[in-house]
């Protein structure tokens, strides 16, 4: 009984493991997986397909985040903004910088912190994820300011 639950304990996570990297092979529009210490995550968006694709693989994935900017008449999507995320023990365990509007980032559940940085303006979010459905978070950034 005790090496049947190992077994199937190991098959898991070589799935949860593996299907991240098939989906990504399964949908050449996917940005590549990136993985920071324990942390893997997805940057992107940039594009119908690559947008389409990252909206379509969140499920699979425990935190996304949309970055936008206050516009008129409405938001806009925004890149190179530079995320950092730390567990409740404070350690960084992201720090990027997105290349498009979206992240997708693979966390057990917990709580963390989450600063946000565009233009000289950080955005602070406190995240409390918890298993199942993934947590969608966006961020508008203020107008940027006319000349």
């Amino acid at each position: 009984m005790k090496i049947q639950i190992k077994v199937s304990e190991i098959a898991i996570a070589f799935t949860c493991i593996f299907s991240t990297l098939s989906f990504a092979e399964e949908n050449p529009s996917l940005p590549p997986v990136q993985t920071q210490g324990q942390t893997q995550f997805i940057s992107g968006g940039i594009g119908k397909d690559e947008s389409e694709a990252i909206l379509k693989a969140r499920g699979s994935w425990s935190l996304m985040l949309e970055l936008t900017q206050a516009a008129d008449p409405r938001p806009r999507y925004i890149s190179d903004a530079q995320i950092t995320i730390k567990d409740a023990l404070n350690n960084t365990v992201l720090d990027t910088t997105v290349e498009g509007p979206y992240l997708l980032v693979k966390l057990p559940a917990g709580k963390y912190s989450l600063d946000a940085t565009y233009n000289a303006t950080t955005l602070h979010r406190k995240l409390n994820l918890q298993k199942g459905p993934s947590e969608k978070v966006t961020l508008v950034w203020p107008a940027a300011k006319k000349d």
